[in-house]
């Protein structure tokens, strides 16, 4: 899977919390919590997406909607696994461990994560 840039990342972020399909103006609406879009802007990312296949579109009226049809846990799993193939060959422990020391991840993050494994035991 291709990684996005961080502009067309953000707009699926704000995708992938909404679980049926979105409106250009619902959409910058909510995208303008975090920063203010141009609509044409928006439009233009919005493109890029469908052209790499992570949204589909649908005119209804004068307004397009936006299905997505790549999931968050998708990408996101794509994109570790690109991650550990170029950084991790020293190990998942290193990495944690680095992340902790850098105060990138709190007691809480290595709580759920400790959790998370001994789910597996389970």
């Amino acid at each position: 899977m291709i990684r996005l840039p961080d502009t067309e990342f953000s707009v699926m972020k704000g995708l992938w919390e909404y679980d049926t399909p979105i409106s250009t103006a619902e959409l910058r609406v909510h995208l303008e919590k975090q920063r203010p879009w141009n609509m044409s802007a928006l439009q233009v990312v919005l493109s890029r997406l469908e052209e790499k296949g992570f949204v589909k579109s649908e005119k209804q009226g004068r307004n397009r909607y936006y299905k997505v049809l790549i999931s968050e846990k998708e990408y996101t799993g794509s994109e570790s696994g690109t991650f550990f193939g170029r950084f991790g060959k020293s190990g998942v422990t290193d990495l944690v461990a680095g992340l902790y020391a850098d105060k990138k991840i709190s007691d809480d993050d290595l709580n759920e994560l400790m959790e998370y494994i001994r789910s597996f035991g389970k």
